[in-house]
């Protein structure tokens, strides 16, 4: 299932490379003949606004439990929430929040439950000086995030609790297509603990 998502993401990103490529060729040197300070395709600048909602894959709200293998397993998320702000042409500061279960269940007695919260601050860098498409955006950025999470274990109607809470840095790389000004759809690969790669849709403001 990850490899078949991590394929379906790169060919996401595969297919907007393509279409970088062609309107590159159309209208690549009018663009890269402007100083790179000035040049800029349009799809990110300064003071831009970007609300987006997206869901995860894989839920990694149970790793770490070695036992959590494939089975009886029932996961929801993760689903994310994000913002980020646009602070000059090609960088951005912003941060994202997430929540997932998971539950897994051996018998009627014996069941576990996980839920995760995820939380993070990036800065980001836009290829708007580099690609001349205005729908497509393209970025990648880094920073720090946390994750905590709440363990239930039931055995024979016993109950056992636990959390743990982790500090993590955090690298994505992604990439957006607009449809119109305000709407977009998104697809994103990287490290937050969460979800290897997650899909979604933006608000651009």
């Amino acid at each position: 299932m990850r490899k078949m998502l991590l394929t379906l993401c790169g060919g996401l990103f595969i297919t907007a490379l393509s279409a970088a490529s062609g309107f590159a060729q159309h209208n690549g040197r009018a663009f890269y003949k402007q100083p790179y300070k000035s040049r800029n395709s349009g799809s990110f600048s300064r003071n831009t606004g970007i609300l987006s909602f997206g869901y995860g894959f894989p839920n990694e709200s149970g790793t770490g439990y070695d036992y959590w293998i494939n089975g009886n397993r029932a996961d929801f998320g993760p689903a994310y929430v994000k913002y980020e702000h646009g602070i000059i042409d090609e960088i951005g500061i912003g941060g994202y929040a997430g929540f997932a279960a998971s539950r897994y269940r051996y018998s009627k007695n014996n069941v576990d439950h996980a839920t995760a919260f995820g939380m993070g601050a990036l800065g980001y860098y836009h290829f708007n000086k580099l690609i001349p498409v205005r729908q497509l955006d393209v970025y990648a950025g880094v920073g720090i995030g946390f994750r905590a999470r709440s363990f239930t274990e039931t055995r024979n109607k016993v109950k056992t609790n636990g959390t743990d809470f982790d500090v993590l840095p955090v690298a994505k790389a992604g990439a957006r297509w607009y449809f119109t000004q305000l709407f977009g759809v998104y697809a994103e690969v990287g490290y937050d603990q969460m979800s290897d790669v997650n899909i979604g849709i933006n608000l651009r403001f």
